[in-house]
């Protein structure tokens, strides 16, 4: 058996990334022996995490600039394509990189809390059509 306790924090986002506070429930939880579990933090809502949030707006900044950078390589009538192709290839994956931490971080903070939560089948449904978006 395993009781739980709940204590509150909150933490502040960074002025870029969001100008509310982001809201974050500890679940510290004990074994009969009131010996501590290792737990993952559930969130109290089902919003992305404030680090994720930060480092998915860092390289999509990133990717911007990159994108601006291939069009004036294309305003140069002399740019050669498969220069091009390797400036989109590294767009591609930068893009790709923050689909995965932000897939990585539902998982982590949603999928595998959803039992805690009681929204099993609609998160495992929220998965499945979040999937389909993912490029493979």
């Amino acid at each position: 058996m395993v009781a739980s306790a709940k204590t509150a924090s909150v933490f502040t986002a960074d002025a870029d990334v969001a100008e509310a506070d982001i809201a974050k429930v500890d679940i510290a939880e004990t074994d009969i022996a009131g010996n501590e579990v290792d737990t993952h933090d559930c969130r109290d809502c089902l919003n992305l995490d404030p680090d994720t949030r930060k480092n998915a707006s860092m390289r999509l900044k990133s990717a911007k600039g990159h994108l601006e950078g291939i069009l004036r390589m294309l305003e140069d009538p002399d740019v050669y394509c498969v220069d091009v192709l390797k400036q989109v290839k590294a767009v591609q994956g930068a893009l790709t990189k923050v689909g995965d931490n932000v897939l990585r971080a539902h998982i982590r903070d949603h999928v595998a809390t959803a039992a805690q939560r009681g929204d099993s089948e609609q998160i495992t449904d929220e998965l499945m059509e979040a999937l389909k978006y993912r490029s493979r």
